[in-house]
């Protein structure tokens, strides 16, 4: 439970992994199209600067009005692109107009046509051609400070972080603030010289601008990430004597001593609290970090504060709920997600955690209602899952069927995945025969669905009717030539259940053509080899699918292989090996036991292994 507690909870911790730039509401293209007003403004926002379209005329004419700006001779080449994107705006063809407004951007020396192109990308929320606006207005307009800010946001997002800096440094020269800590984003996940790269780079705006706290944070970010606590508090010490409220500082200090194991991780935080009693979003961060660190009672009296102050914030309430949860007082925890519930806030969180409770509870009917309750969201599949497990922990298959019936009502969006779902339980129950039916149904309705289809292709070999298994993987093959996983999956099945040897390696070729570097391929077509006795190939094949996954499955066929051509020496190595993994796996014990090694050495089969 504290992993969940923890996730939730520090989901939207804003020290490294932030926002990068404010998150602006946008109209949908339905609202824009039904809202005359949304649609002239973005059409004022974003109209081009055609000579002689004054907002006026517009007006008069009863047409979308267009910002009156000073006039500029346009080339003969622009005129006919600019006024097609106006009559598109004027029609609320926003991507039109937005393609037009984009080339035409790139090619005239108009400031204000990149600016009114850049806000129309954004609003479309094309990042592509926003940040390819959003540098050339940089470019075009050395006063623009929101221009380099955007273009640096931008970049980050798109994982180009060194050119990121270079945007910064432009953005912070024109007199922008900006979120220096955003450049750090997946910084941990980059290969060394570009850490490097960009921590030198960030090291040389700190000197540009010594007494910017962003770029300060951004430093003792940096010297965390290489390990250097001391100088990370350094810099952080800085940023607090010039603001001692700073937030980020204050948590990011925080979370160093806690992870160093200081006493006094929290006394700064706990100071600043003191003064500012309600400075809610310190307090919150506060709260996180307790309950990151479990400490569940002095977290729970943060959130209960929190609470008084906000007493319908949904957030809060669900934080405390969880940390009643994490400690196990599940009456607290029910009554928190009923709360919640009443507030119409988090709904599918709470019914989903309220059926977890439930759970815990043994009460199993309140369990089943809470999942049943949950609607199309993150929790949607686990909970329909827990609820169908439940259901079928009771013996009851018809009310099984009708739960699932009745959340194809309910969510006809859904439909598709709900089937899959419940035909995947039963078949998890070794109910075949009835997953079959299920998925039957469901083809019935999604007969195009590759995913259904492949499904019930594998619940027919479980039930080895590996005729019905090869029709449904032959029908998606038909439709979709270049399936690997399907190609890959006939020509195993065709190896394991029949002698059909050449047709399986043939369909198995394929898909290794087209996937060469999947295990699971690579795997099938050593397996298929030994079974047409290409002792050579199958080991080569299957050596590289065991570097690549090291599965009970592949070190069976693997040390078969190498046992079969007399390398016993490396079959029981590899045997050995996957055994040291996983000791109760099945595929390798059944393999040893099937070829006799026991026997063979005389002894135990851990015996034989070294175990």
């Amino acid at each position: 439970m504290k992993a969940l507690l923890v996730t939730s909870l520090l989901a939207t911790s804003f020290i490294l992994n932030g926002c990068i730039t404010a998150p602006v509401a946008q109209p949908s293209e339905n609202e824009t199209l039904s809202n005359p007003s949304v649609a002239e403004d973005v059409a004022r926002a974003a109209g081009p600067s055609i000579p002689g379209s004054t907002a006026g005329q517009a007006k008069a004419e009863g047409t979308t009005p267009i910002i009156d700006v000073t006039e500029v001779p346009i080339p003969d080449a622009s005129i006919y692109p600019l006024l097609v994107a106006e009559f598109a705006l004027r029609a609320r063809q926003f991507d039109d107009a937005l393609e037009r407004l984009f080339e035409q951007a790139l090619i005239l020396e108009d400031p204000q046509l990149a600016r009114r192109a850049l806000k129309l990308a954004e609003f479309r929320e094309r990042d592509d051609l926003a940040l390819a606006l959003a540098m050339r207005l940089t470019a075009l307009d050395a006063s623009d400070a929101l221009a380099a800010s955007t273009a640096m946001s931008l970049l980050i997002k798109a994982g180009r972080p060194e050119q990121a800096i270079d945007y910064a440094r432009e953005a912070k020269r024109r007199g922008s603030r900006i979120n220096a800590p955003s450049l750090l984003a997946n910084y941990d996940q980059l290969p060394d010289t570009r850490r490097s790269a960009i921590a030198a780079a960030i090291d040389g705006l700190a000197e540009s601008f010594s007494d910017d706290n962003d770029i300060a944070v951004a430093v003792a970010l940096v010297r965390r990430e290489q390990g250097q606590l001391d100088a990370s508090l350094d810099a952080l010490a800085e940023v607090l004597r010039r603001e001692p409220t700073e937030e980020r500082a204050l948590v990011l200090w925080s979370q160093i001593k806690t992870n160093r194991g200081d006493k006094d991780a929290f006394e700064k935080l706990k100071q600043v609290l003191d003064d500012l009693p309600d400075a809610q979003g310190l307090r919150l961060q506060y709260a996180r970090l307790l309950a990151s660190q479990s400490l569940l009672d002095p977290a729970r009296e943060q959130f209960h504060l929190l609470l008084t102050q906000a007493p319908r914030n949904g957030d809060y309430l669900f934080a405390l709920a969880l940390i009643e949860m994490e400690a196990d007082n599940f009456q607290a925890a029910a009554e928190h997600f009923q709360d919640l519930i009443a507030l119409g806030q988090r709904l599918d969180e709470a019914y989903y955690f309220l059926g977890r409770v439930a759970e815990e509870q043994l009460a199993i009917d309140a369990a089943i209602d809470a999942y049943t309750q949950v609607g199309p969201s993150r929790e949607f599949i686990d909970a329909k899952r827990r609820m169908g497990h439940l259901l079928l922990d009771d013996g009851d298959r018809p009310r099984y069927a009708q739960a699932f019936n009745d959340t194809r009502q309910q969510y006809p969006g859904q439909a598709e995945r709900v089937y899959m779902l419940e035909a995947s339980l039963l078949g998890e129950r070794e109910d075949f025969a009835l997953a079959i039916d299920v998925y039957t149904k469901a083809l019935a309705i999604f007969s195009q669905s590759f995913s259904l289809q492949y499904a019930r292709a594998m619940t027919f070999e479980q039930l080895n009717d590996i005729a019905a298994a090869e029709q449904d993987l032959r029908a998606i093959i038909a439709r979709d030539p270049s399936n690997a996983t399907t190609l890959n999956a006939l020509g195993y099945t065709l190896t394991v259940h029949t002698n059909r040897y050449a047709e399986a390696a043939e369909l198995i070729e394929r898909a290794h053509n087209i996937s060469p570097d999947e295990a699971a391929i690579l795997d099938s077509l050593g397996w298929v080899y030994f079974k047409l006795q290409r002792y050579d190939d199958a080991s080569a094949y299957l050596q590289r699918a065991y570097r690549l996954l090291p599965d009970p499955e592949i070190a069976a066929h693997l040390g078969e292989t190498l046992w079969t051509m007399g390398r016993v020496d490396d079959a029981l190595a590899i045997w050995r090996d996957s055994l040291a993994r996983q000791p109760n796996n099945p595929q390798v014990n059944d393999t040893m036991l099937r070829l006799g090694v026991m026997e063979e050495h005389g002894a135990p089969l851990k015996k034989a292994v070294n175990l």
